[in-house]
């Protein structure tokens, strides 16, 4: 399960540094979209932080839970002061967008999302037709 983990949060990662760049080449083509461009920029960061955060505590307790030890739960609290940090960074010390700053925070897990769908479409490994239940 490890081994599929670091493979998706490589796959995540890449997909959230990709859009990073095309953040920052939007930035640079229309400067004068510069707040909402900034906005959505911070918001990928604190969201690319906060699902390295959840991967390292699926892991630590994962391995808790091999070693007979019970684990304290997966952390909501700090990825939400996370995801706050950045709209506050974003919104009152930078005045950046508030909506891009969300579109931002949003990114990592809607990838996780897509990834997920897809490895699960993948698996099945069967035709869309054979999803109807038709005995033989």
């Amino acid at each position: 399960m490890m081994d599929d983990l670091t493979v998706l949060m490589r796959k995540i990662s890449r997909i959230i540094f990709f859009f990073l760049f095309l953040g920052c080449l939007g930035w640079a083509i229309w400067p004068e979209w510069e707040v909402y461009f900034g906005g959505f920029l911070i918001g990928t960061v604190g969201s690319i932080l906060f699902t390295w955060q959840l991967a390292w505590k699926v892991i630590r307790i994962a391995e808790m839970a091999v070693g007979g030890r019970r684990g304290r739960g997966f952390g909501f609290l700090s990825r939400a002061s996370l995801a706050l940090l950045a709209a506050v960074i974003s919104v009152r010390t930078l005045g950046y967008d508030p909506a891009a700053t969300v579109a931002g925070l949003i990114m990592a897990p809607m990838a996780t999302l897509v990834l997920g769908l897809s490895s699960i479409r993948r698996k099945r490994g069967g035709h869309r037709s054979d999803e109807r239940g038709e005995k033989q």
